[in-house]
């Protein structure tokens, strides 16, 4: 069968409506592509005539400005919260009460859980006894210590005043001015007061070794009194952070050990995307470029970042590249190891954008409704229907590649009611 032997034109019967018209229209349009036909070619040229039976449809048309494309890759990414800490009990004890639910927000410093401790206020008392003890004992050989110091002092006085003396002495002796026994008894006091100097060095060792002890002690026993106090101080578990408060893993009752894990706090203001980039587009990567969260469904977009991390080395499995963006969580939707679909741009260059509703397809390809340069012979504006190329959805417009330039008009409403060759109204 021939092209130029087809031919489509409405039935020109009393009782067909407009509507049946538009239905052998469209049944006309789809056989023509899938002959292969020319829409704007002789073998259609019936179905353009027959345009000529349908009053201007109303349409809103856009003119095609210059904009700026975007070079993208879509990928899925996991997201992980910028900071996560696991809170711990620091003494032991049973739960007394628990004042968040999983999911609440907190502040630093907000009490989660409040224990009861096994550590007692009269036990930390009876610490704090001993504190004072080791204090009073460390004050008693401060002062005795004194004392023996200044007992040196005076007998080390002694000693030099006598050795001063004996000189003096044995030059009147020589001279015959003393006798013997004088001499002899300065020299016996001399002994003597030698000897009580020694003893009161030997006091003064014993008095310092005694301060010793008595320190250790004292930090032996201000220790027992800080471990005493963890236990009253502590009763309450709180956050270290800001956040939102995870799966509490203790409940009313409980017993808790020191160390014991009570819940984690996620700080999901801000999160981190973990993006596995094929190793041939390493050369691309670099810190810096954007990243577009969006809605796997309606494709908008949800946030907004950039890459902050960009690994040095390939996994080698599955020969990718570990990549972090860095997202702020403005409306608390997303979630710590929420899988989601990323736009990661790689570059921008200026183009032509058309919004999703100008497209049609058919026969598998895309068309846009295009306003002829010249009207009708009723001096109407008419649409044509052009092939176009285009690349990915970038938000609700794609880009295009090839079919249209700047400054054409284009219909972007009532597609579904156009058809090639049609007159239309323009919407103001």
């Amino acid at each position: 069968m021939s092209y130029e032997s087809v031919r489509f034109a409405p039935t020109h019967r009393e009782n067909v409506t407009g509507r049946s018209r538009q239905q052998n229209w469209l049944s006309s349009l789809m056989l023509c592509a899938a002959l292969g036909v020319s829409l704007i070619s002789s073998s259609c040229r019936a179905g353009s005539e027959a345009n000529a039976a349908f009053p201007p449809l109303a349409v809103k048309l856009e003119k095609l400005q210059a904009d700026t494309v975007k070079d993208s890759t879509e990928f899925v990414g996991t997201l992980e919260a910028v900071q996560i800490v696991e809170v711990r009990a620091e003494t032991q004890g049973r739960v007394e009460q628990v004042l968040v639910e999983p999911g609440q927000a907190i502040g630093t410093g907000q009490a989660l859980v409040v224990l009861k401790p096994d550590q007692t206020v009269p036990e930390y008392e009876g610490a704090l006894a001993g504190v004072d003890v080791a204090q009073s004992q460390q004050e008693t050989a401060v002062a005795q210590l004194k004392i023996a110091q200044t007992q040196r002092d005076t007998a080390q006085a002694e000693v030099d005043l006598i050795t001063e003396y004996i000189p003096r002495l044995q030059k009147l002796y020589e001279q015959g001015a003393i006798e013997q026994l004088r001499l002899d008894e300065a020299l016996q006091q001399q002994k003597a007061l030698s000897s009580n100097l020694l003893a009161a060095e030997e006091q003064v060792v014993v008095a310092e070794l005694a301060i010793k002890q008595a320190q250790d002690s004292l930090r032996q026993s201000q220790a027992q009194a800080d471990a005493s106090l963890i236990g009253v101080r502590f009763k309450e578990i709180v956050s270290p952070i800001d956040g939102v408060v995870g799966n509490l893993s203790v409940k009313l009752g409980d017993y808790v050990g020191a160390g014991d894990a009570v819940t984690k706090v996620s700080q999901a203001d801000a999160l981190f995307l973990n993006l596995a980039i094929p190793a041939n587009r390493s050369a691309q990567l670099e810190t810096g470029l954007a990243v577009e969260l969006i809605d796997p469904t309606s494709k908008k977009q949800l946030a907004t970042g950039s890459l902050t991390f960009v690994s040095p080395t390939v996994d080698p499995e599955g020969q990718t590249v570990l990549a972090k963006a860095r997202f702020r969580n403005v409306d608390g939707k997303l979630r710590d190891g929420q899988n989601v679909q990323a736009r990661l741009i790689w570059d921008t260059e200026p183009g032509v954008l058309i919004p999703t509703t100008a497209i049609s397809r058919v026969g598998g390809k895309d068309f846009v409704f295009v306003v002829a340069e010249e009207p009708n012979d009723e001096g109407q504006d008419v649409v044509r229907l052009s092939p176009v190329e285009l690349g990915d959805i970038q938000g609700n417009s794609y880009p295009v590649i090839d079919g249209l330039s700047v400054g054409d008009r284009i219909a972007v409403s009532n597609i579904l009611k156009l058809r090639d060759g049609a007159p239309i109204q323009p919407e103001s």
